[in-house]
């Protein structure tokens, strides 16, 4: 049997708030995969965008990464980075990808 691919999963987004039904598209995507036999999911990263995103009631991203945090304390494989959401502008997820 070959050796599965290691895959990392992302997600950018206001997270405003974070909900359980982001969380539940990780394990989702992560079941589909590992049931395909090809990949082997090794972690999930959250990345909520900056606050220059332009979204109408967007709560400081120091909050939404707070709420990421606390939403994932219990979590043993997906986490935050506050990266994107430290940057001065607004990035799409392709920049994202390969500046971070």
């Amino acid at each position: 049997m070959k050796s599965r691919i290691p895959v990392v999963l992302l997600a950018c987004g206001s997270f405003n708030p974070i909900t359980n039904m982001h969380l539940r598209l990780f394990e989702v995507a992560r079941d589909h995969l590992h049931q395909t036999g090809r990949y082997q999911v090794i972690g999930g990263i959250i990345s909520p965008v900056s606050d220059n995103y332009g979204k109408k009631d967007l709560v400081a991203a120091r909050h939404r990464v707070a709420m990421a945090r606390l939403a994932l304390q219990t979590s043993d494989w997906i986490q935050v980075d506050p990266w994107e959401s430290e940057q001065v502008q607004w990035m799409e997820t392709v920049k994202v990808l390969s500046c971070a």
